[in-house]
């Protein structure tokens, strides 16, 4: 994301105004390495100024702006306790976003395939095929599921063109109340179905690993940046919980685009 701005309010708390005075911004691609926002053109730490009273919203703008996916608020001066309710002001860093249709069902089911399926009680009616695997999908048997749960399974999505893909949303599932889901990732892709390249952290030169979910419902998304240009997705579970389940959805744009 590229982030313009914040904007930032107070609260009451049992009739006493509660509200952040001051504030650092910190941000960071992955959620562990972490920068602070500095005075431009210094190595100084930015200290914007905050709210006056519980209830006006206080605008400050980010010159040069922010391109990063997780932003963090570090409360310096506060009224009281430190409370806050806030808005990030931005958009994404290209318009190359859309939903490829893995919930829309755009993407057929042909076009997705995995290492291996899992069969609840070992009966047919309750496979975890592949082409389950779509965002939000309903049902008792709503994901794919991974017969075997080691860091060789994979799930792959064929796009059928090359194609821009910018963002992988996640989402786990139940298997009859068991949760289940998928809490990290890496992603491979290629072109001819055969050989395959591992998405790499540049900074770090070593393959990506993507934080996945921490439960069975909720979206996991994340940014691809640099994007890949690729006919072929493979999501490669790193690490789970319960069984490797998955539900999922590929954001981007045919490069015609």
């Amino acid at each position: 994301m590229r982030i313009t701005g914040v904007i930032t309010q107070g609260a009451k708390r049992i009739g006493s105004p509660e509200y952040i005075k001051s504030y650092k911004i910190a941000y960071s691609n992955d959620g562990k390495l972490w920068s602070t926002y500095k005075v431009k053109g210094t190595f100084e730490d930015m200290v914007f100024h905050g709210n006056v009273d519980n209830n006006t919203p206080y605008a400050n703008s980010f010159t040069p702006p922010i391109k990063s996916q997780y932003i963090r608020l570090y409360p310096q001066v506060c009224r009281r306790h430190c409370t806050l309710r806030m808005e990030l002001l931005g958009c994404e860093l290209s318009g190359c976003s859309e939903p490829l249709g893995m919930k829309s069902g755009h993407i057929q089911d042909y076009q997705i395939t995995a290492s291996s399926i899992f069969r609840t009680l070992n009966m047919d009616m309750f496979t975890w095929e592949p082409r389950k695997a779509r965002l939000d999908k309903q049902g008792k048997v709503n994901a794919w599921t991974s017969g075997h749960s080691d860091q060789s399974q994979w799930l792959q999505i064929d796009l059928l063109v090359p194609t821009k893909v910018t963002g992988i949303i996640t989402q786990g599932a139940k298997d009859f109340g068991h949760v289940q889901f998928v809490g990290s990732y890496k992603v491979a892709y290629g072109n001819d179905g055969q050989h395959w390249t591992i998405y790499q952290d540049e900074k770090q030169k070593k393959d990506k690993v993507f934080q996945g979910n921490f439960d069975n419902d909720t979206h996991r998304k994340n940014v691809i940046d640099p994007p890949i240009y690729a006919r072929h997705i493979r999501i490669l579970p790193w690490s789970w919980y319960g069984r490797i389940t998955l539900r999922s959805e590929l954001l981007g744009c045919t490069e015609e685009d």
